[in-house]
């Protein structure tokens, strides 16, 4: 019996000085600011919009003027890139008449003092896709349905495109406002669409198929809308696997796209078609 309790007595203090451990604060870290850079290259379009900013302890409260990062030598396949006047930490390339091209790729360089960051982009081969039951300029009825699976108003197909593993759908409105929104409070709206002051302009889909059934999932507003399909670059696919639709893959890197540094460069080739919406 003695020896019972003398066991007992061990196991206790084990347990005991294991939590007492565990409870001890984590040892100091220090953190280093690293360049974070987004950026998207888009074919036929001009270089614009590369986002550079400073990371921050996540301990910290972010501060966007203080984590732009200002006057640093952004080249893109060597074109050097100007910075905003008004927009700090935000680069273009400002020759109006550059553009984009289908196939190229293009070498990222970004240095600022002692930091410096690379990355590269292949652009996706153009493609044209097929619209099913619409033509550009048509008009579409809204019809509202009740979950992704709800009747199509129009489907776009583009078979045989393999330069993409990924397709990005956004529905722009022309004019998004309070008198062409589209009123819908229903559980299902709310369940899909989110709360009615949270429903955006433009929305934004993602497949992994060669088609995309537009359907009420599409739209919050009546009036001009363009439909716009683009196929991303391996670098998004890479960056965002496994988290497009919330889920968290083993040994995700979201920093993998950029050398020396985090966020994501990318790019991406598009169609478009221009519907408008009545209910």
């Amino acid at each position: 019996m003695k020896m019972k309790i003398e066991i007992t007595r061990i196991v206790l203090f084990f347990l005991l000085f294991t939590l007492l451990i565990g409870c001890e604060n984590p040892s100091e870290y220090e953190h280093t600011p690293l360049l974070v850079v987004n950026g998207e290259l888009v074919a036929g379009h001009s270089i614009d919009s590369i986002f550079v900013t400073w990371s921050t302890d996540i301990s910290n409260k972010y501060n966007t003027e203080e984590q732009q990062v200002r006057g640093a030598d952004v080249r893109i396949n060597g074109l050097q890139l100007r910075e905003y006047e008004y927009s700090p930490g935000v680069y273009y390339y400002p020759d109006p008449s550059y553009r984009v091209i289908t196939g190229e790729t293009y070498y990222l360089e970004i240095t600022i003092g002692d930091y410096r960051v690379t990355s590269e982009t292949r652009v996706p081969e153009s493609f044209q896709m097929i619209p099913a039951n619409v033509a550009d300029g048509d008009t579409v009825r809204y019809v509202p349905g009740t979950s992704f699976f709800s009747e199509a108003f129009f489907t776009l197909t583009w078979p045989g495109y393999t330069d993409s593993q990924i397709f990005r759908i956004v529905s722009l409105a022309k004019e998004a406002t309070a008198e062409n929104f589209i009123e819908d409070d229903r559980n299902e709206a709310k369940i899909f669409k989110g709360e009615v002051e949270d429903r955006l302009n433009p929305t934004i889909w993602w497949v992994g198929d060669d088609y995309a059934r537009i359907n009420w999932m599409y739209f919050n507003w009546t009036g001009w809308h363009d439909v716009i399909v683009s196929a991303v670059d391996s670098n998004y696919y890479d960056y965002r696997n496994g988290v497009l639709f919330g889920e968290q893959s083993v040994g995700q890197n979201f920093n993998s796209t950029i050398g020396g540094g985090y966020g994501l460069f990318y790019s991406s080739a598009s169609d478009t078609i221009r519907i408008y919406l009545v209910e």
